[in-house]
């Protein structure tokens, strides 16, 4: 890895909103290595932070904003001396605001904000209220930015570079005159139009979908449906680099997924327990 670039990894561990939940014993070997982490739907709970320390991280964690909520937290190596900003959102009482934390790393002599999302799961045209609010903190922000999370965005219709006045149709689902999705009114497309030229946003390569663990013939199955890309990832203009997806956390450990999904098969929904992620891990190498 050349000087000044850095390993990324965004991974939402699916803790739910449940302070008791322990996380996998496997995630901490999934993560060594990065030089900077955002984990997302945790709990800030003993259990974890317990984790994080015996892996010799620092690490910065968003606000509890009480029962039936997440928390983001933010890893880095203590060579990039990591600090919390206590931004705020510039919210009313009657919008929902996502989860959100804003730290900086220090690379070399470069100062990097980087910042941990998770748009909360509420109708689509809330989750793009969401995604504004977002938009508007980090366009105050001076220097350069790196930020990730899980941002419920769904499937990615059309090309990845397409405007999405091009590709609006795509995400419009009818049948017999009834609307069957809310998808075009909040996608990976208006997100992107959403932040404009001073960032760049891309498609994450690497698996077809970043959501969702099933069973099929005895073979797991990643993602529901096609391009159900949820986890992204982007940066200003002056950083360089890719992105990738990863399930091999999960294929690694295949017949404990199995297990779960066979006891819990008449659950409706997820069928994961928490504290076992159900998100492909987002992995990134970044020029800064």
């Amino acid at each position: 890895m050349q000087k000044n670039n850095i390993k990324i990894l965004e991974w939402n561990l699916n803790f739910g909103s449940y302070d008791d939940v322990v996380p996998a014993v496997f995630i901490g070997e999934y993560i060594k290595g990065f030089d900077a982490v955002i984990l997302t739907e945790v709990r800030a709970n003993n259990a974890l932070i317990n984790m994080i320390e015996s892996l010799g991280y620092d690490y910065i964690v968003s606000d509890d904003q009480g029962e039936f909520s997440n928390q983001i937290v933010i890893m880095a190596k203590k060579k990039y001396k990591l600090k919390r900003i206590n931004g705020a959102l510039r919210s009313t009482n009657e919008e929902l605001e996502p989860d959100f934390i804003h730290g900086i790393i220090m690379v070399g002599k470069k100062k990097i904000n980087i910042l941990g999302i998770r748009i909360k799961t509420s109708g689509y045209r809330e989750r793009l209220i969401q995604a504004k609010l977002v938009k508007e903190y980090i366009f105050t922000i001076e220097g350069s930015i790196i930020c990730a999370g899980d941002f419920n965005s769904g499937q990615i219709r059309g090309l990845e570079n397409a405007d999405y006045s091009d590709v609006e149709s795509l995400y419009q689902y009818r049948s017999r005159g009834k609307e069957l999705s809310e998808l075009r009114f909040y996608n990976f497309h208006l997100i992107k139009d959403l932040i404009g030229e001073r960032f760049i946003l891309k498609e994450t390569l690497g698996e077809d979908n970043s959501w969702g663990i099933s069973e099929k013939e005895g073979n797991l199955v990643y993602g529901f449906g096609k391009r159900v890309k949820n986890d992204l990832l982007f940066y200003s203009s002056d950083i360089k680099g890719n992105s990738n997806y990863s399930w091999k956390h999960v294929r690694q450990n295949r017949q404990r997924y199995m297990e779960m999904i066979t006891k819990n098969s008449k659950r409706r929904g997820n069928k994961i327990d928490h504290g076992y992620p159900d998100h492909a891990r987002l992995v990134a190498e970044l020029a800064v």
